[in-house]
């Protein structure tokens, strides 16, 4: 496991915060779902000639098991995709001005984020944050922060720690 930054563990975003970011990306992704569900029947349609009305019932009708499984898995990759795109950020964090940091204050990396978005399929996660931290940010050494008075306390940390270095010419 990574040193965990003081700094982190200070402006780690509320629950309140963590609950609004779930909501708004939860219905951002539902609105991503239906449109790629969309496209997959138009496409199918032009490619096969398929009735349109036949593939959206056989989506409807997928075996319940199938469905939430496909569900969680295209969730996790949607939010990867969001958060990689923006560098630890989707719709809801920028919305609520915060940010998924490493817990060591390292660049984040497409590992890292794998392990966080698709840890997100395991059953219960989001009852997880009732304890101190989500399973998700536990397993790939992350946690959500307010982003601006995270940047403050690390530029002010930074230079407190250049006072007395001297400075090459």
């Amino acid at each position: 496991m990574a040193r965990v930054l003081q700094v982190v563990e200070r402006n780690k975003a509320d629950k309140g915060y963590r609950f609004l970011n779930y909501i708004i990306d939860f219905g951002f992704t539902l609105l991503v779902m239906w449109f790629l569900i969309l496209v997959f029947v138009v496409v199918k349609y032009l490619i096969t000639g398929a009735d349109i009305e036949e593939s959206a019932d056989e989506i409807a009708n997928l075996d319940p098991l199938i469905d939430r499984i496909g569900t969680l898995l295209m969730y996790a990759f949607i939010m990867f995709v969001t958060e990689k795109i923006s560098n630890g950020r989707s719709l809801g964090k920028l919305i609520t001005g915060t940010k998924v940091v490493k817990i060591d204050g390292s660049a984040l990396t497409t590992d890292d984020l794998l392990k966080r978005n698709f840890s997100r399929a395991v059953p219960f996660d989001q009852l997880s944050f009732f304890g101190n931290n989500g399973w998700h940010d536990n397993w790939s050494d992350t946690r959500v922060v307010k982003l601006k008075a995270y940047e403050l306390a690390r530029n002010m940390q930074n230079d407190l720690e250049s006072l007395g270095v001297k400075e090459k010419l």
